[in-house]
């Protein structure tokens, strides 16, 4: 019997938020002011989006920070980026970034958006330049903001926040179920159109199709499928540590076309490539054959989403 497992969204990017309290009565975090009222000593700074997925065709990113001031008063914040190409193995200098002037003596929020030229600007790797185009940028690839405080006095304060601005595939993201079949031993089993699923971004070729197996929820498992980027022509399933989702083998459409009686190999596994709207699609055909009982088939489009 193939296991149903309760649905839970799979992100391939984690996104962490560190959270600071003011109240704490650690000495070197509270100090007495005159009077006996209770103050920061030092201040802190958090980030309200720790990570941020960078997709090539994307007009421009966000992200917030907020600063809580101490006895020691920052006056401006200095944030910095330093470049990882994932390619080469080999990172920028650190270079300054943005400077954000702090007005307010208590607790300041700020909040801005940056473009790949933001990105790219004064940066250099092995000598030379970022690629002038963001689709050119290698898949895994990462830039790391981090950021330090100048007090009223010049004193230089180092906070631990970090924003990684990590490079996903154009093909990775959310996708919509726009048509789906399964057959189960020959007969028309469940349509999930529909359903968003994510498409993960493993390395450049290679894409995590997460928690669902056909229409069966498969909470924290995967399998992959690798893209041809020549051909767009693609490869399913790749069977991941997670295993095979049920039955005693997994079916292909290159090995086992014979397999897939009520679904098409013909014009599926195939991804088509939409760049004015980006909108890509995928079709996948798969499945898995079950001694003693008979093939199951599958069958879906996906259509990416695109806000």
């Amino acid at each position: 019997m193939e296991k149903i497992a309760i649905k839970t969204f799979l992100k391939g990017f984690l996104i962490l938020s560190c959270f600071f309290s003011l109240l704490s009565c650690d000495e070197d975090i509270v100090s007495y002011a005159d009077g006996g009222f209770q103050q920061v000593a030092d201040p802190l700074l958090r980030v309200d989006n720790s990570v941020v997925s960078f997709q090539a065709g994307t007009a421009s990113y966000s992200y917030a920070m907020e600063l809580v001031n101490g006895l020691k008063s920052i006056e401006t914040v200095n944030i910095y980026k330093i470049y990882t190409d994932a390619a080469l193995q080999a990172s920028s200098e650190k270079v300054l970034f943005e400077t954000v002037q702090i007005t307010d003596a208590v607790k300041q929020r700020y909040e801005s958006t940056f473009t790949y030229d933001d990105l790219k600007a004064g940066l250099t790797v092995q000598g030379n330049a970022l690629p002038a185009s963001d689709g050119d940028l290698a898949v895994g690839s990462n830039w790391v903001f981090s950021f330090e405080g100048i007090t009223t006095t010049g004193e230089v304060i180092g906070f631990s926040a970090k924003i990684n601005v990590g490079v996903l595939s154009p093909y990775a993201g959310i996708y919509k179920v726009i048509d789906a079949d399964y057959y189960r031993i020959g007969v028309l089993g469940a349509d999930w159109t529909g359903t968003e699923i994510f498409i993960g971004s493993v390395d450049e070729n290679t894409f995590a199709h997460n928690d669902y197996w056909g229409p069966f929820a498969w909470t924290g498992a995967s399998f992959n499928f690798d893209i041809n980027l020549t051909t767009n022509a693609i490869t399913v399933p790749v069977i991941t540590s997670s295993g095979l989702f049920s039955g005693n083998r997994p079916l292909n459409c290159t090995d086992d076309a014979a397999a897939f009686v009520n679904v098409p190999c013909t014009g599926s596994n195939v991804l088509t490539v939409n760049n004015a709207t980006g909108k890509h699609r995928i079709k996948l055909t798969y499945g898995y054959f079950t001694d003693g009982s008979g093939a199951r088939e599958f069958y879906e489009e996906l259509e990416k989403v695109v806000d």
